[in-house]
């Protein structure tokens, strides 16, 4: 028989013949046949038993630790760490606490800080990098390393992991920091292990830790937290620090990385933002000399993206796309139908949920959340970076703006469209922001204008912003679809609507009378957009005291909506109520007060009683009430007083004058309002605050009428309540420029008229 036995490299030993045998490298001893022995003897080692001992018996050296870095700029997290204090102090088994939250929150530091005030409670206090199970496996052996170094030489890494869990399994009173765990699996086979002692992780992953962890959520800094973080590092003030912080979301890394390099290079906070908006990739990734080029803004994300983007199970890396399009938006109340038509009910909702287990969004109701950096790294091109590249950037930006468009109702005048728009507003303006107007689409085009729309009727304080996106949406209309295409005569429409709600009427005029012009010449006399214009411009019409064109205007209008929509149509009722107005400021006060009566029975009857159009028509109808029998001539004055021209201030204060004058002489003319009338125009300025909001046109109506029911009612209880109401009218009107003024020169006017009667303050 024949042998070869060697376990190392280098010559073999041979045998042959019966009962032969040879031993060679490091073989011990090796028998073969009856009775045949081989021995072979190189190496001798001496192993004590010292060397190896059991782990429970190995006890721990005091302060034994290697903290990485001890975050001696620490600000803020009060909060936080009263919670990790809290739960130090309660005794129990053993606790894995979780630090989760947003890639730059400041998970590390605030585990280093807590690390560093348990250096004199706990031993050892040790910090383990937990990426992967492997890294962890690595981190434990370390341990192990440093409680027993006689260990290294002679255990390989998987028997010094085990020596390091069975000591940890046998002792109490140590720390544990896991740093930047991906996964909560990988921690759950050492905790199961540890019936003493405490875990504190941190992780970017906000799932998967029911049963594993307690959970404390990281939020941003503060902004007086944020400011005095960057003043530490910075050194000394800088007026507009705290708005670098606020652009910068008030992320930790952000705050950290800006102040180091103001530092670094000298420079103000000022220069800062100037390079940031000019050149916000090369911002995002600078950091001081020496620091590490993965921890800054534009990079801190990169992995996590990957991870989104190597999913196995999608097709596509869709969670990366939707997150690409969402950093478009304003970062809250994102709703997350706007993704919707990106992929399957199933595909969209889980890959929003692989963002939000990745700390990338926040889920809130229907909508979720993004930070402001996040978006704005997310809206920056990066040359190699797979998912940045120009075409990425692009698409996104395509998609935010087709994703928009879909969800814009079909009529953003109908009550039932404002939820919807008042969650779409915050996006459009943000995008509007983000996007170039030389680069709007015919489809951005589309969506400024029905916000322009929209935001013209919903209240008073936002309608200033109309007006700019509305030239804008007239320059992308007329590049994508001429000057006299359809949608861009609309778009001109609603900016002409702007300039006579948010401009003087000698500005507003001329541009009224083109496009109406353009537009009966182009889409005919009936078409709506048409009708549209005719509207603004009775509106027009009414302000400039040509009160007899704007009743011809009122009933054309009228008389081409029942042609166009039908009697039943809103934008019918809407007409027949301007009808009411036209004929009241001519004076013609019976018939406006019939047709009022007829019209709020029929808005009642077809829209419902708190529809906004109802709401409007019945407090004309309060106002028209007391003056419904006032004779003719005096009906006539009144409506001459109100029926000059928006800047024909000494006209006012002549028609004023006169209105004044025969009220003191016989006030009887005028019907006395009651208790009952009071009560009623009060509810309705309730239902018009609870359905339309406190700066809508139809509220601030309706405070003006219960100013004038109070008026009517002559008595001086209600003067207070009216100082008060008047307060409220000029508050939510101050927004809005061109009512102001002409609030103001009405007021201003009736307070001359008073000041030349013949009676003192005190009578």
């Amino acid at each position: 028989m024949s042998a070869l036995f060697d376990r190392r490299p280098g010559p073999a030993a041979d045998a042959s013949g019966a009962g032969a045998i040879a031993a060679g490298g490091s073989i011990a001893q090796a028998m073969t046949g009856p009775g045949a022995i081989a021995l072979h003897i190189e190496n001798v080692g001496t192993l004590l038993p010292d060397a190896c001992p059991p782990a429970e018996s190995v006890s721990c050296p005091p302060r034994l630790t290697n903290l990485p870095f001890r975050a001696e700029l620490f600000v803020g997290r009060g909060g936080e760490l009263g919670l990790l204090r809290a739960a130090s102090a309660t005794p129990g088994p053993p606790l894995a606490q979780v630090l989760r939250g947003l890639g730059g929150i400041g998970k590390s530091t605030l585990a280093a800080r807590w690390a560093v005030e348990c250096g004199p409670t706990h031993a050892p206090v040790w910090w383990i990098p937990a990426d992967s199970r492997s890294a962890i496996d690595a981190g434990v052996a370390d341990l192990a390393a440093a409680l027993q170094p006689s260990l290294v030489p002679l255990l390989p890494q998987e028997q010094l992991t085990e020596w390091g869990r069975r000591w940890l399994a046998s002792h109490s009173g140590w720390l544990l920091v896991l740093d930047n765990v991906t996964n909560p699996a990988d921690v759950e086979p050492l905790l199961s292990r540890a019936p003493s002692g405490r875990f504190l992780i941190t992780s970017q992953r906000a799932t998967g830790w029911h049963g594993v962890a307690k959970e404390i959520p990281l939020d941003v800094l503060s902004g007086d937290d944020a400011v005095r973080l960057f003043t530490r590092i910075r050194g000394g003030e800088d007026p507009d620090a705290a708005e670098l912080c606020e652009e910068l979301g008030c992320l930790p890394l952000a705050v950290t990385q800006a102040a180091a390099y103001c530092l670094q290079t000298d420079c103000t906070v000022r220069v800062y933002l100037d390079d940031l908006a000019a050149s916000p990739d090369e911002m995002y990734a600078e950091t001081h000399e020496g620091a590490d080029h993965e921890r800054t803004v534009a990079r801190v994300w990169h992995v996590t993206l990957d991870r989104l983007a190597d999913d196995p199970l999608a097709d596509d890396p869709l969670a990366v796309r939707i997150l690409l399009t969402m950093a478009w938006y304003a970062p809250d109340g994102i709703p997350r139908g706007l993704f919707a038509h990106l992929g399957t009910p199933l595909a969209v909702r889980r890959a929003l949920g692989r963002l939000a287990a990745h700390s990338m969004i926040t889920f809130s109701g229907d909508t979720v959340a993004v930070h402001r950096l996040v978006q704005a790294v997310s809206r920056t091109r990066a040359d190699g970076d797979r998912h940045r590249s120009p075409e990425a950037i692009e698409d996104a930006c395509a998609t935010a703006v087709e994703a928009l468009a879909r969800a814009m109702p079909e009529d953003v005048d109908d009550p039932s469209a404002w939820p919807v728009m008042r969650s779409l507003l915050p996006h459009v303006q943000a995008l509007a922001e983000h996007v170039r107007p030389e680069e709007d689409t015919a489809a951005m085009a589309y969506v400024l204008t029905r916000t322009g729309d929209y935001m013209l009727g919903a209240g008073i304080r936002i309608a200033g912003g109309a007006y700019d996106l509305l030239r804008r949406a007239e320059a992308a209309c007329v590049r994508h679809h001429g000057p006299e295409g359809e949608r861009t005569l609309d778009t001109r429409v609603e900016l002409a609507r702007a300039t006579r709600m948010l401009k003087s009427t000698e500005e507003a005029t001329p541009v009224a009378e083109e496009v109406l012009a353009d537009c009966t010449r182009v889409l005919g006399p009936d078409h709506e957009v048409t009708l549209a214009a005719l509207s603004n411009m009775h509106q027009i019409a009414s302000l400039r005291g040509d009160m007899e064109r704007a009743l011809r205007l009122a009933e054309e209008c009228l008389a081409g909506m029942v042609r166009q929509r039908g009697v039943e149509a809103r934008s019918t009722f809407e007409a027949r109520s301007s009808l009411v107005t036209a004929l009241a400021a001519v004076g013609e006060m019976a018939r406006a007060c019939d047709l009022c009566d007829e019209l709020l029975a029929d808005c009642t009857r077809a829209l419902g009683e708190e529809d906004p159009v109802t709401l409007s028509v019945r407090g004309t109808r309060t106002m028209l009430a007391g003056q419904r029998d006032l004779p003719e001539p005096l009906t006539k004055l009144v409506a001459g007083a109100l029926a000059v021209g928006d800047q024909d201030e000494e006209g006012l204060i002549a028609g004023l004058r006169v209105l004044v004058q025969q009220l003191a002489v016989d006030p009887q003319q005028f019907t006395r309002a009651t208790e009952e009338d009071v009560s009623a125009a009060e509810r309705d300025l309730d239902t018009c605050r609870r359905v339309l909001g406190d700066d809508h046109g139809g509220t601030v109506v309706a405070r003006l009428v219960l100013l004038q029911v109070y008026a009517a009612t002559w008595d001086p209880r209600y003067a207070g309540p009216a100082n008060d109401l008047l307060t409220e009218v000029f508050s939510v009107i101050s927004a809005n420029e061109s009512v102001s003024a002409f609030m103001f020169r009405v007021f201003n006017a009736l307070h001359t008229v008073i000041d030349e009667l013949p009676w003192s303050p005190d009578e």
